[in-house]
């Protein structure tokens, strides 16, 4: 999402080298997670995808943390990669680390903090840094604008639904899906005001 929100702060000319980042990007920051979560649950270290108990998060919030951190350190002083990105990924990287401390006392939504934290990082590039417009290019389809404020009640439509959905399947009690939001929008208000 932030490529298509900056994607001219990118400051690569090459659209395969663009690519190539965002290839790499989503490779730590989503595959390499999953694979780890998945061998975790192979080698039944956790009890489940779902890690309904405390205890199951231990480890894969370790591994994500331990990524993110990384990823973070690679893209803050590449000049390669925008402001905008760096915000965002120094705020889900904080998600993560709050996530894991507070995980060690209580039990809290971790869908909801990436929700809140999604929602709050889009509504802060569209009416903070004024960004009106996405520029979408889907190389197969071609490239289109969409209002910011259109994505911004997206996200927000789809971070009520995520919380929603979790109270539903019980899977959390009220006080875990609202403090998961709380600690997503904390997480990205902090990095804002860190790196912009």
């Amino acid at each position: 999402m932030a490529y298509w929100i900056d994607r001219f702060g990118y400051y690569i000319n090459d659209e395969r080298a663009v690519g190539a980042m965002l290839i790499m990007d989503f490779f730590i920051l989503v595959l390499f997670p999953g694979i780890s979560i998945a061998m975790m649950v192979g080698l039944k270290m956790i009890s489940g995808f779902s890690m309904k108990k405390r205890e199951d998060r231990i480890g894969p919030l370790i591994i994500t943390l331990s990524l993110y951190i990384w990823f973070f350190i690679n893209v803050k002083d590449n000049a390669s990669y925008p402001d905008t990105l760096r915000f965002v990924s120094l705020g889900a990287t904080l998600a993560i680390g709050l996530a894991f401390f507070i995980n060690n006392f209580s039990k809290i939504s971790l869908h909801t903090i990436g929700a809140g934290s999604m929602a709050v990082a889009l509504f802060i590039l569209t009416f903070v840094q004024e960004r009106p417009f996405i520029d979408i290019d889907l190389l197969i389809i071609g490239g289109f604008r969409v209002s910011s404020i259109f994505v911004v009640l997206i996200s927000v439509l789809i971070a009520g639904l995520v919380g929603s959905s979790r109270l539903y399947l019980k899977a959390h009690e009220p006080h875990e899906v609202y403090g998961g939001y709380l600690v997503g929008c904390i997480a990205q208000l902090i990095a804002f005001r860190i790196i912009m």
